[in-house]
């Protein structure tokens, strides 16, 4: 088993699999958003910023899978992004079911002074809604449940890669160019 996961892990097919996917989910997005008229609230935003994350680390693992600080960094991108989505998906849902009086959450995206993403692209990250309940389900779950699922089985994906990687064989260890 470790010898599979060790074997995706080096090869380009998952982490092109990775940009892919992605790519998809941020389109899908942009589907809801422009398609669907469901205004992205603030965790929507922040959700799909996360989303980055998973193309980001793909695209670093696919310069060189087989050299391990490529793929090393391309994991833990991976982990760390998907980390922070189960955060803030795990908030979202908070807000969307536990609150008696209605959803709420904030207004405004709050991004980084030197990563503005709602100011440079604010067609795909400035949040325009509220959250509030929506009509929208998919097998019986809503759109908060389906992120926080996406984002713990890239947490969990990434985890694996990242825990099997000690088991690489001795000469891939020891080269790191």
């Amino acid at each position: 088993m470790i010898k599979l996961i060790r074997y995706f892990a080096q090869g380009r097919l998952f982490w092109a699999l990775l940009v892919i996917l992605g790519v998809t989910l941020e389109g899908c997005g942009l589907y809801f958003q422009y398609g669907l008229k469901l205004e992205p609230c603030v965790n929507c935003v922040y959700e799909r910023a996360l989303y980055l994350t998973f193309i980001a680390a793909g695209i670093i693992a696919l310069i060189n899978p087989k050299n391990r600080l490529w793929r090393l960094l391309g994991e833990l991108t991976f982990f760390v992004g998907s980390l922070f989505g189960v955060m803030i998906a795990f908030s979202h849902l908070a807000d969307y079911t536990n609150n008696g009086f209605g959803a709420s959450c904030k207004l405004r995206a709050d991004f980084p002074s030197f990563f503005k993403l709602d100011e440079w692209l604010p067609w795909m990250f400035k949040p325009t809604g509220a959250c509030v309940e929506l009509d929208w389900s998919l097998l019986g779950f809503n759109m908060p449940q389906w992120i926080l699922f996406s984002f713990l089985c890239g947490a969990v994906a990434a985890l694996v890669f990242i825990i099997t990687e000690p088991f690489a064989r001795r000469e891939e260890r020891l080269r790191f160019y």
